[in-house]
């Protein structure tokens, strides 16, 4: 062998070690794994452990109001004339990274008549997109907390799959006498945390995947059809707390329900109790 040749190899060598080194300490901006065309940037809520929530209903006691006292006694709160399923068929979009995501889909001009369709409530690893994974005790991530977007090493699967978004879109019409009254929307489970838009407009977020999260979207309803976009990623800051013995599993996973009250209704309510001696 040559010593020019020797010499190209060497920097050849160099060079390869030298990107490598960038791309492993970029924690998340490993820009060979997405092109130029992927703009969108790294929303700040997910990578932060004091943003819980924006725009969410207070927690409160399980309830649903009733049309009439046999609906009240019969008591199946989705049976109610004031609630409606959005489960069903949901148009879908799946990207491994947040950069490739359409970020202009929640927009009502925003064209998705050709995207598939994905069962809600389901998980999007079993409907086919992206891979699930299994870990007992240890994060499928870049354990970095807060981030969940730092560069893991090569042979995880999130070093291809980072922090994965699936963008969720349906249309939906408000039943009939619904419109002077509060129309609240809640997502029984969603892994592990999403944006909300109605209508084009911003609604909220949430974080914690097991518990419900519900919307107040009066405001942002009109008469006739009204789109809702839902906007779910993989990995939350969030996430460094749901690391149970479990296959991790993402999306939409519990039910949808759309539901109304009057303008004034018991919210919440609680039984104290006392002790003698």
């Amino acid at each position: 062998m040559t010593e020019a040749i020797c010499k190209k190899l060497y920097t050849s060598v160099l060079l390869f070690i030298c990107l490598t080194t960038v791309v492993l300490k970029t924690n998340g901006q490993d820009n060979h794994l997405f092109t130029k065309q992927d703009t969108g940037t790294v929303p700040k809520e997910i990578e932060d452990p004091e943003c819980l929530g924006i725009n969410k209903e207070t927690d409160h006691a399980t309830l649903m109001p009733y049309a009439s006292l046999k609906e009240a006694l019969t008591a199946k709160r989705h049976a109610s004339s004031f609630s409606m399923t959005l489960n069903g068929n949901w148009k879908f979009n799946w990207v491994d990274w947040p950069q490739k995501r359409p970020v202009n889909f929640y927009k009502t001009n925003y064209d998705v008549s050709n995207w598939k369709t994905i069962k809600v409530p389901s998980n999007w690893q079993i409907e086919g997109y992206g891979t699930p994974a299994y870990s007992n005790y240890n994060y499928i991530f870049e354990k970095d907390f807060p981030r969940v977007m730092s560069t893991p090493p090569l042979n995880f699967t999130t070093y291809q799959e980072r922090n994965a978004v699936g963008s969720y879109r349906r249309n939906f019409t408000v039943p009939a006498g619904w419109d002077k009254r509060h129309v609240f929307v809640t997502f029984d489970g969603v892994d592990a945390g999403f944006f909300l838009w109605i209508n084009g407009k911003k609604v909220g977020y949430s974080v914690n995947s097991r518990n419900a999260a519900e919307f107040d979207i009066s405001q942002y309803l009109h008469t006739g059809e009204n789109m809702i976009a839902v906007e779910v990623y993989r990995f939350t800051t969030g996430s460094y707390l749901e690391d149970q013995d479990m296959f991790k599993l993402s999306g939409i996973f519990r039910n949808v329900t759309l539901w109304s009250a009057p303008q004034e209704h018991i919210r919440d309510f609680y039984i104290k109790t006392t002790f003698d001696k």
